[in-house]
């Protein structure tokens, strides 16, 4: 048998990922529908619990390639590893009452973005949202509650002329006024948006259904659209 030339070999070598390597960051279209596709497993009580064994947390030892960042209210129902069926270095959490973004959680998106690489980011509100009921019904606030409650006041305001449940009203309103408000932040969230290396979505989860309810796309509807109701097989991690 004749030996195999080194020359041929070194392209082969080439082919070969080394452990731990980073890969190009899925599309956000691709981790939407994942993020879907979990909620699913959520809804219907059929996890898939991915990315929970010893060596993903060895792995993540070394470095940190989440495919989303949640910004979602610290509600403890309202847990996005869970509501998305998602495991240990999948998802880039801001977690803060009312899911409102403050220079914090600007800071913390935009190094998400930037620097991790996420393409999709989902503001989440959810259901009887505390923070967004003590905004509603107004009364005085003690601590640094003022400061929270303030940038919720608008959507309030706008919900006061609407029908339907004021408060639920009021949730996605905010929604609504965090992605807009994201999507227009400079001077980094603005500029990726627009090169499309970005993509902002809003969601309201339902805690009586633990369905997820998904704004819809940037055409500036407010409308919400729910999520596709059959199962999408997730795309393989």
């Amino acid at each position: 048998m004749n030996p195999i030339h080194p020359l041929i070999l070194f392209p082969l070598a080439l082919l070969v990922v080394a452990p731990g390597a980073q890969e190009a960051p899925p599309s956000a279209d691709r981790v939407l529908t994942e993020l879907k596709a979990g909620n699913e497993h959520h809804a219907t009580k059929h996890y898939e619990h991915p990315h929970l064994t010893a060596a993903r947390q060895r792995e993540l030892a070394s470095g940190q390639h989440p495919h989303a960042a949640i910004l979602s209210c610290a509600d403890s129902r309202v847990a996005p590893e869970i509501i998305f069926d998602q495991g240990l270095g999948d998802l880039f959490d801001i977690r803060v009452a009312g899911n409102v973004a403050a220079d914090a959680e600007l800071a913390s998106i935009e190094y998400a973005a930037e620097h991790l690489q996420v393409p999709l980011v989902v503001v989440m509100g959810h259901q009887k949202c505390g923070a967004v009921t003590a905004a509603v019904e107004g009364g005085e606030a003690h601590g640094h509650l003022p400061a929270l409650l303030e940038p919720i006041r608008p959507a309030v305001e706008k919900a006061r002329g609407a029908t339907g449940d004021l408060v639920e009203t009021a949730v996605r309103i905010n929604v609504e006024n965090v992605v807009n408000q994201l999507r227009e932040s400079e001077p980094v969230l603005k500029a990726l948006v627009a090169s499309r290396q970005l993509r902002i979505v809003g969601a309201v989860y339902s805690l009586d259904t633990g369905k997820v309810d998904w704004l819809s796309a940037p055409s500036g509807s407010t409308r919400l659209e729910r999520s596709e109701m059959c199962l999408v097989t997730a795309s393989s991690k």
